[in-house]
Parts: C-alpha cells; structure tokens; sequence
C-alpha cells in the first residue's frame, strides 16, 4: 500500500524523472507503489493538480474579434477617408471604400476560426479513458481523471494518457513522431539516461498523446495536463505574442506622416485664406478641407488591402492559415525557413531503399506505403532484367513471412499501415517485388514464432517444409549484429539458380559489418535477414531468444534491407524555389543526427554538411547563435 497522503511533498514538474536510477525511486519520489493509489489519495491528488487536461486559451468574444481587426493603420485610415467623402456627399467612392473594409474584416474572421480549429486540435491527441492501478484493483477510469502516482497500464493500439516513467515493459514500442521527430517506433525500457537527455533518448519515459505501436507496459504517472510535455507545447501556442509586421510599421509611420502634413498644409491654406485672401472663414475651411481631402491617398489602403486579401486566400488554397492580412506581407521579407522533418518535409511513411546481398546492392524506387516502384543495379540505375527479379523475389520472401505487419488497402488509392512501419516497409517494397502476402502466407504456414523484443533485437519465424523431402524453414530479421551472430554461411550469388539450389559459401562478417556501416551512414536504418532449415529432430516449441542466441551458428545470410522515412518529391522543388529567393532553410527534428543529415542532403540543405544538436545549441552564446541562422 502506498505511504500516507502527506508524504507527497514533491512538485512533479521539477523533477527530472528520466534519470532516477530505479523505478522504484520514482514510486518512493511520488508516495506511490505498483498496488496503485487509494481513492483516497486519487481525490487528494486530484484536487491538488486538477484535471488531466489542456488548459484552453482564453477565446475573445465576437466584438473583441471584430475590434482586433479593425484595430490596425490601414483599416483606420480606410474609416477616416470613408467618413471625409461621406460628408463631401461622394456616395459611390464611400461604399467602395466600405465594401473594402468588410471584405478585410470578414477575411481575417475567417481565418481566425481556423486558426483556433487547428489549435483545438491538439486536445484530439489527448487518450479518453486509461488503464489504472488502484487500490490493487485494476480499473478504466476516464483519463482526465489521472494524477501524478497513478499506475496506469498500456498495450498496443493504446494512446498515452499522460507523461509516465516505465517501470514495467513487455516488448513495449511507441510512435512519438507527433512529439520528437523519430519516425520510427521507439522501444522502451526501464533504463535510466541522464537529466539532459533530449525526448527521444528518454527511452525510460511515456509521454502523454503518443501511441503504443506494440508490447504492453507500466507506467507511473509523473506528469498531467499542462505539465505533461504535450502540454508545455500547448501552452507555448496559447502564449503566442503578436508582433507587428513590417507593412503595419511602415503604414503607421505613413499614417502619422500624412497627418502632420496634411494638418499643417491644410491650417497653412486656411490662414492664407481667411488672412490674406480675405476669404470668408466658412469658405475658407471649404478650401482648407478640399486641399486635405485631395492629398489623402484613399485608394493606398485599399489597394493593400485588396492586394494582401488576394495573398491570403492563395495561401488558403495551400492549406496555410493565415490569422490577420498585414502577416501575408512577411512573406516578402522572408530570410530563413525552419522546418519539422517528420510528416512536413518527409512523408512519415517508411520505405525499403536499398538490398545489399553478398554481390552488389539493389536501390528500390517509389516512395510511400503504395507499392510502385522499381528495381535497379547500384549504381549503373538499370533496371533489374526478368531472372533478376526473381531472385529479388526469393530473397524478400522471408521478410513477408517473418513479418507480423500488414497492409491494408481500400481499394482505391489509399495504403494504410497496420503494425510497425518497418515491417510494412518491408511488405511494400516485396509487393512491389511482385510477391503476393495472403498467397506466401497460405503456402507457406507458420508453426512457431518469437516475436520481436527490444531486449534481443530480432524476429524468428519458423515454417512449414516448403519441399517434399526438405526441413521445416526458419528465418530470422532484425539488427544485423544479432542475425549474422546465429550465421555461419551466405548466399553465394545472386541469381535465381544460386538461391534456388541453397549455394552456401563461409559467411565474410567484415564484408557485412563495412556493408552495413556504409548504409547507417547515410542515415539508412538497416535490418539484416537470413534463414536456414530446421533437423528433424529440433523441437520448436523450446526455441525461444535465449536458445537462438546460444544456438550453434547455422544459419545463411541473406541481404541487409535499407530503410528510410524518404523526402517528399514537392518538397524538394520548393526548397529550390526558396534557395532561388534567398531564403535559407534549416530543419529541425528529434530524430538522430545521421538520418536528419541523410534528409537534409537529399533535399539539398545540408549546407556544409553540419548538424547541430539540441545541448550543443543551449550551450551556444546568442551571437554564434545568430551565425548558425544565418
């Protein structure tokens, strides 16, 4: 049972709970234990940090709205020129004039409702319900419901409900590019890392809104609301402050110089008048007020306006919100671009790039979970011929089968990933192959497996005797020092005879390590594949991690498969339209060095090929700083 109520004199945001050593530290920290907390305690708590939810922003009311937009040089000028040819009785040139200001305000309304939608957005990320320990008992609970102690249960397909330090894990993968950057599923565990250790290395922690992928784990509640780290992002939006554009600064200064001038020339012609023209003062003011109307330029703001309105809903056809008109202008004064990688400049879809067999390496066209595509000889880019293909074929077999994944398609246009998005980037790239999953599957059942675990790093499937006379098959994928340690032969040759008649020659382990570096350097994740046949008399049923990794080495290597969370082809177009500009664009990403520097040359913007990390830039002063961003 966990300590008494008062033992909790602890403020959770303070804490760095990544870096305490032991879970149960974390537990102790926080007066809690993996019984769970009492209802008690829950309702103690519960008043203490309030609800597991996103502060929403303070909304304006309609006419605060409608004041914000009216609230600007251009529209006041607009107003007062208005009101002038109102009383010079110019009633065409007053509803031009008023038709200009409604369009302006009804623009910018507009889009502010966007921009609130896509703000309101992020609460969608939040998990409804939650998993709890309580009391012993396990429960659903709602999971706004959560306090910091809570012990909160996850399995795939399962939303985060708040930020959590592990303190158990099974398997336990989950998808944080929503919240770092990493495209691909991070494998938790129960290890400490130091107290600067960026998001993506805290390997120890769940954080709230990202999405367990596979496995199941526990977790202890360290965070909720606005103190979670989807709620430090929240509220930096929320606290967003407007800045004046360079347009509004010019048209202010304009504005306040036009009135000087006008006032004072008018008061000049009007002295002139009544004082030495000896004009009446009633006609004299006429003239004075003819001479001020003559020099306001009321076609200036409507024209911007209608110059900037224009500008904002070509920005909306790009799917670009656009809150206020005077912003569309700063696009002109544009220097520097910083980007997310994850989903904006690549598709935040994996995909099968590359197959390094013992010969030669194969590059995979196509991009996307769709499989189109091709294959080519590296680096000559010719297309493999017939009998080549089928040797592709033979080789990608074994990653269908040892494959847990899958691909849905609705049989239109749309490819969906169901499971890790490695595997399905291996099942793409076999469909584009010409291999058929439902069909390999059915031939070829399976009789035993062991899944995936971030512990031993590999996935072993065992299968029916594919031949009459012939051993039952087993493959094995995962990290490429995990499946040649279980190697001790290669495919010797890459043609179709080679593969079909098991040619073996003694496995070149330095070939493939020098292989497998050549590929991670280019930021490629890269798995290795192998298979071989079972004797008869080896029982499946006790093979498991520990008896593969201590198996006698036996089995013959296949290829090493590159993959890559590739480059979306608009983007790199419009990278190039921005360097044509003068405009310099960085990104930024939670993902490694290697993989962002990978990115970063194919969209051209590696620059001179230098990555900054996140500690080495809170370590710079501001004026290194500013060199970086320019």
């Amino acid at each position: 049972m966990p300590p008494p109520p008062d033992a909790t004199a602890v403020k959770v945001n303070e804490v760095f709970w990544h870096s305490f050593e032991h879970s149960d530290e974390v537990l102790a920290k926080l007066s809690s234990s993996r019984d769970g907390l009492t209802n008690e305690e829950v309702a103690r708590r519960f008043e203490q940090y309030g609800k597991n939810a996103l502060t929403p922003p303070k909304k304006p009311s309609f006419f605060v709205k409608l004041w914000l937009q009216m609230n600007n040089v251009m529209i006041w000028i607009l107003l007062s020129s208005c009101i002038i040819v109102a009383a010079l009785q110019q009633w065409i040139e007053m509803a031009l004039i008023l038709a200009v200001v409604v369009i302006n305000i009804s623009i910018g309304l507009l889009q502010e409702g966007k921009a609130e939608k896509a703000a309101d957005a992020i609460k969608a990320m939040l998990s409804a319900s939650a998993n709890v320990v309580r009391g012993g008992k396990r429960l659903t609970v709602p999971a706004e419901e959560l306090v910091p102690g809570d012990i909160v249960i996850v399995k795939s397909g399962d939303r985060i409900p708040a930020d959590m330090r592990v303190i158990e894990v099974t398997n336990l993968q989950v998808l944080e590019a929503m919240l770092t950057g990493e495209s691909v599923p991070i494998s938790k565990n129960l290890k400490a890392v130091q107290e600067a250790s960026g998001l993506g290395d805290r390997k120890c922690m769940l954080f709230s809104a990202t999405t367990v992928s596979a496995g199941q784990g526990m977790g202890v509640v360290v965070a909720t609301g606005d103190e979670a780290e989807i709620g430090k992002i929240n509220r930096l939006v929320s606290e967003t402050k407007v800045a004046k554009t360079n347009l509004v600064k010019q048209m202010e200064i304009l504005g306040r110089l036009l009135v000087v001038v006008v006032l004072t020339i008018a008061v000049s012609a009007f002295l002139l008048a009544f004082l030495h023209a000896d004009e009446p003062a009633e006609e004299a003011f006429k003239s004075a007020v003819a001479i001020a109307v003559a020099m306001i330029p009321n076609g200036l703001p409507a024209l911007v306006t209608i110059v900037l309105s224009f500008g904002t809903m070509r920005m909306a056809d790009e799917a670009a919100i656009i809150k206020s008109l005077p912003v569309v202008e700063t696009l002109g004064s544009l220097t520097v671009i910083c980007s997310d990688k994850t989903g904006t400049l690549t598709k935040n879809e994996m995909t099968l790039v590359a197959l390094r067999t013992s010969r030669a390496q194969i590059d995979v066209t196509g991009v996307g979970y769709a499989p189109n595509g091709l294959f080519k000889s590296h680096p000559e880019g010719k297309e493999l011929e017939d009998d080549e293909m089928d040797a592709v074929r033979n080789m990608l077999m074994g990653t269908m089968l040892c494959n847990d994944s899958a691909l849905d398609y609705d049989g239109k246009q749309t490819y969906t990933p169901v499971g890790a998005p490695t595997e399905v980037a291996l099942i793409t790239g076999s469909l584009k192959a010409g291999l058929h999953f439902d069909n390999l599957k059915n031939e070829h059942p399976r009789v035993h497996s062991v899944p995936f675990e971030s512990e031993h790093k590999f996935m072993a499937t065992i299968h029916a005797p594919f031949a009459p006379g012939e051993g039952r098959m087993m493959f094995v994928k995962g990290a490429p020092d995990r499946v040649m340690s279980m190697c001790d032969r290669q495919v010797a040759g890459d043609t179709i005879e080679d593969l079909k008649s098991k040619k073996t020659e003694p496995l070149d382990k330095d070939m493939w390590i020098k292989a497998q570096e050549h590929l991670s350097s280019k930021g490629l994740r890269v798995l290795a594949v192998c298979r071989g046949e079972l004797p008869d008399d080896e029982q499946v049923a006790g093979i498991d991690p520990k008896y593969l990794r201590q198996r006698k080495p036996e089995l013959t290597m296949i290829a090493l498969l590159a993959i890559l969370d590739p480059p979306r082809e608009e983007v790199i177009d419009a990278v190039k339209v921005a360097h044509t500009a003068g405009i310099s664009v960085k990104m930024i990403t939670g993902d490694h060095a290697l993989t962002g520097l990978a990115i970063g040359k194919m969209l051209g913007i590696a620059g001179n090929n230098s990555v900054i990390t996140g500690p080495e830039i809170d370590d710079m002063p501001d004026e290194e700083l500013a060199a970086v961003r320019a």
